[in-house]
Order: C-alpha cells, then sequence, then structure tokens
C-alpha cells in the first residue's frame, strides 16, 4: 500500500510512477475492479507495471507494457520476486503446507527449466492436499469403489484403475497409510479426488491380486496451469488407446440412480430355467471354468459399466446412464461401450427371499454356486 501511494504522489507531481511487480504466480488483469469483471489478460510472475490509482476494496488501476486494466493490489510489490527467495519459502517447514506449495509455484515459474522446483512443487501439492483430507470431517460426497489389483503397489493400483476407460487424461496418485489423493489432467482442467481406502494384498504372493475397497470423500476441479500440470504429469503419459474411450466426468451417474443399483450384486450367473426335469442350471463356461456372467462394475469415477457375456463368447459392455425404480424392477438406460447407440432394459429384481432376476427375458443368478451347472464341454480353441 505504501508503494501506491508514493507512486501517486509521483504521479501528482507530474513523474512516472515507480514500478510494481506481481507477486502471484498468474494475476488476472480485469477490465473493471471487480472479480467478475472480463479478463484481459493474465500477467505472469514478475511482471513490471506502474500503479496509476488506487482504489476502494483493494483493487488498483494499473498499466502493464501496453495493457492498461485492474488488478488486485496486494497482489503487487515494490520488489522483482526473487527465485532464490521463494525456494526458500518453500522448504520452510514452520510455513503452512499452502504457503509453500504457492512458494514453490512461484519458484516453478520463474524457473520453469529448473527439475528440482518442479519436483518440490508436486511434492507440497500431495502433502497438502492428503493432509486436507486427513482432518475432513465433513465429507461433500461419499463414493464408494473396490477393485482387485495385478499389481502389489497402492499408488500404483489406484493410478491405473482411474486411467481405465477415460480419454485424454493424465493421471497421477500417491497415498500415506489409507489416505490418497489422485490428479487428472485435461487440456483445460485439474481434478483432485481425495479420499480414504484399504489394500488388502495379505494373499499376494499366492493369488498375484490385492484387493481395493474405499471412497472418494471430495472431488475439487480448477482451470489447468501449465506450470503446476507439468510438476504433477512429469514423465506421465496418456494411455495409447484413450481415444476410444469416454471423456472424463462422461457416464458419471447421478445420486439417484446410483442409490438404485448401489445395493445390487456385482456379479450374476447365467441361468436356464427351462430344464426339462425343472431345476434351474447355471450356464458354465467350461473353458473359463466358471459361469457366464452378468457384472455390474461400479467404478472409482461414480460410473456403471455393465458386462453381460453369452454362450458361444458373445460378450457386450454397455455404459449405464440412468436406473429409476419401477416397483420391483429397475429401468435401465444403457449406451453401448462405443457410444453408438443407446437401449432400455429392464432389470426385475428377486422376489423377497429369492435370488433370481431378469434383465429382460435372460434370467440371471446372484448366489453363484447354489444351483448345478450345464457342464457342457469346453470347444477347442475357447468358446
Amino acid at each position: 500500500m505504501k508503494t501506491m501511494l508514493l507512486g501517486l504522489l509521483v504521479a501528482a507531481a507530474g513523474g512516472e510512477p515507480p514500478p510494481a511487480y506481481v507477486l502471484g504466480s498468474s494475476v488476472n488483469l480485469r477490465k473493471e475492479a471487480c472479480k467478475t469483471a472480463e479478463v484481459l489478460q493474465k500477467l505472469p510472475i514478475g511482471t513490471e507495471c506502474r500503479t496509476l490509482e488506487s482504489l476502494e476494496g483493494g483493487w488498483a488501476r494499473v498499466r502493464c507494457g501496453e495493457a492498461e486494466g485492474f488488478v488486485v493490489g496486494a497482489l503487487l510489490g515494490p520488489e522483482k520476486p526473487s527465485v532464490e527467495k521463494l525456494a526458500a519459502e518453500a522448504k520452510d517447514p514452520k510455513r503452512m503446507l499452502l504457503q509453500r506449495e504457492e512458494s514453490a509455484l512461484r519458484a516453478a515459474t520463474l524457473a520453469p527449466e529448473d527439475a528440482g522446483l518442479q519436483k518440490e512443487l508436486a511434492t507440497l501439492f500431495f502433502e497438502r492436499n492428503l493432509e486436507a483430507v486427513a482432518r475432513l470431517k465433513k465429507p461433500s460426497l461419499r463414493r464408494p469403489f473396490e477393485f482387485d489389483c495385478t499389481v502389489n503397489d497402492p499408488a500404483r493400483c489406484l493410478r491405473g484403475t482411474s486411467a481405465l476407460f477415460v480419454d485424454g487424461v493424465k493421471v497421477r496418485a500417491e497415498t500415506k497409510k489409507n489416505l490418497f489423493v489422485i490428479a487428472f489432467g485435461t487440456a483445460e482442467t485439474l481434478t483432485v479426488y481425495r479420499g480414504r481406502f484399504r489394500f488388502d494384498n495379505k494373499h499376494f504372493d499366492k493369488t498375484q491380486e490385492a484387493h481395493v475397497q474405499g471412497e472418494v470423500l471430495e472431488q475439487v476441479a480448477s482451470s489447468s496451469a501449465q506450470i503446476l500440470d507439468g510438476a504433477l504429469f512429469s514423465g506421465i503419459a496418456m494411455p495409447s488407446d484413450a481415444e476410444l474411450w469416454p471423456a472424463l466426468g462422461r457416464y458419471v451417474l447421478d445420486e439417484n440412480s446410483m442409490s438404485n443399483v448401489s445395493s445390487l450384486s456385482s456379479e450374476w450367473a447365467l441361468i436356464s430355467l427351462e430344464d426339462v426335469d425343472g431345476i434351474p442350471r447355471v450356464q458354465w463356461n467350461s473353458c473359463l471354468k466358471r459361469p457366464y456372467m452378468l457384472m455390474l462394475r461400479r467404478d472409482i469415477h461414480g460410473r456403471v459399466l455393465v458386462v453381460i457375456e453369452g454362450e458361444g463368447g458373445a460378450l457386450e459392455r454397455y455404459w449405464m446412464t440412468a436406473a429409476s425404480k419401477r416397483e420391483n424392477s429397475l429401468e435401465l438406460t444403457l449406451e453401448d461401450f462405443y457410444g453408438r447407440h443407446k437401449r432400455q432394459e429392464l432389470f426385475k429384481l428377486p422376489e423377497p427371499g429369492g435370488d433370481i432376476a431378469f434383465l429382460g427375458k435372460t434370467a440371471y443368478t446372484h448366489a453363484l454356486s447354489k444351483y448345478p451347472d450345464t457342464g457342457e464341454p469346453c470347444v477347442e480353441g475357447g468358446p
């Protein structure tokens, strides 16, 4: 403020106001002194400006090169920001993590070629987010997920399943005990999931699988920033076949639809009710040594992938886009995996005390080991 007042006194005397430098990593130069006003341009840290007028509410009218507009006065200072000073602030354990992260971001913006600053920025970003979920008392959502993983590393498991079937996104995950943070970077947006999980790898040596179960408790998004994105996703490539997959956020079920399907079993065996002896029989895939299945795969993003296996090796995959309750049934809206067409299906729920449901006219049971199987032989070469 003293710098602005001095600048105004100099200007009133007919002189050029002294320089004032942008302190934030990127500051909006607006058309009017209002946070909702049009952004004329973004001023990177270290930009030299001249203060022309000090306004109420902490705003200042400034000239930066040929551009003139309004900025928040607190984001200007009389000294040009120093990489060394900002880097020291980022490493100072006495400061709050948010302050250290901001200093690291400013330092990395001034020296984008410094790999050490990029690494420090990414570390502080994840430390701050892990601290945030550790202190979380009232989650903004509770989105459960559960899956098996063939990698004995929790962060890699979370990253792998989060990147699956998502187009145009880079993914990085970090964990600390039972906490996780997953960052998703697209060309326009940085999205962060924060939550808690359990990583069960007790039998990994025997089964080569770990079981992962948890909840996404918060999801936040902000505009993509080149320096931060570069730090978070350094060396991380997008999946090679990602162009075949939906964009992040597509096919996420609304709260009512997810509530309607959340209590359903995720695995159903195809069953025949027409055997001559009147005994229902599970349709058996002898090659895979398990039944033909209907699977409802709920993922970490809040999507449900419906996988329908048929006799002879037929396989259909659909994204569930809606699930509405109708008496003892669910009316499902399904869109094929590549988004080419939609279909409506009625899923008739089991009767009270029962285990047999119907998708359309096809019967399924969630009691996978209750009924005898058809015992069909495995055809050479697979079904």
